[in-house]
């Protein structure tokens, strides 16, 4: 039978992991995360700070500090010099920034620790517990921290990639709206996914009756004098009557 200890650890990564699989406010999951860190090592603070990817390093949650010390934290970590090797110089910097404000602010009464978010060998930022009592945290209390730190990792890259996805579609869409011609994208079995506005201009349907709707349900040629039909390009036809119209 597994100690209390071990069976609280193992049920808050479950959580997590669950959370991470049903949250997408990657702001709730942080403050999640950094708050069991805290429990679970009996600590009164905890802090999760993320590099930014023009540079600088901000607190992306909090646990137990005021938000007048987090915006002078944050003044101070904006200032971090970005480097090509974060890890090495950026990283280092940022640990001994936490440890002096700790030890100033609370005149020695406070300790620290903080591990790397590292996820897929890029370093996304640093979690940091503080305790109340002068004690050193010890390789378990370490390990504990970093079974929470690889999970925070993996939800900020989860997080940075679905953002880099959303931008390119608000562009792509941007673009599309845009152009004069009329346009659609299909899906691999011919339904639209999507149209532009030029398109239901020209055809005099709203996209809400195009979009969903088979691809030969809404382009219906009146004549078909020249040219292939889309099932003949998606075959491979394309190259050859290339071929031919140039010989």
């Amino acid at each position: 039978m597994l100690p209390d200890f071990r069976i609280r650890q193992r049920d808050y990564l479950l959580e997590i992991a669950r959370a991470m699989s049903q949250e997408l406010n990657l702001d709730k999951l942080l403050a999640r995360i950094v708050h069991i860190s805290a429990e679970m090592l009996a600590g009164q603070a905890g802090l999760i700070a993320l590099r930014r990817e023009k540079g600088g390093w901000g607190v992306a949650t909090a646990h137990g500090i005021p938000a007048s010390f987090l915006r002078y934290l944050n003044v101070l970590m904006a200032q971090v010099q970005p480097h090509e090797d974060p890890t090495r110089f950026e990283l280092p910097e940022i640990n001994q920034l936490l440890q002096e404000i700790t030890r100033s602010t609370s005149l020695g009464l406070l300790v620290g620790v903080g591990l790397p978010l590292i996820a897929f060998d890029r370093l996304i930022g640093v979690i940091y517990i503080f305790r109340g009592y002068l004690d050193i945290f010890s390789a378990n209390d370490r390990a504990l921290l970093q079974s929470f730190a690889d999970q925070a990792a993996i939800a900020v890259h989860n997080a940075q990639l679905y953002t880099q996805v959303s931008q390119e579609k608000k562009r792509m869409d941007a673009l599309l709206d845009t152009v004069a011609d009329g346009m659609l994208i299909l899906a691999p079995s011919h339904v639209v996914e999507r149209c532009n506005p030029a398109l239901e201009h020209m055809l005099g349907i709203q996209k809400e009756k195009i979009i969903g709707s088979h691809h030969e349900e809404i382009i219906r040629w009146k004549k078909h004098n020249q040219g292939m039909t889309l099932e003949q390009a998606e075959a491979g036809g394309w190259p050859l009557d290339l071929e031919r119209a140039n010989g």
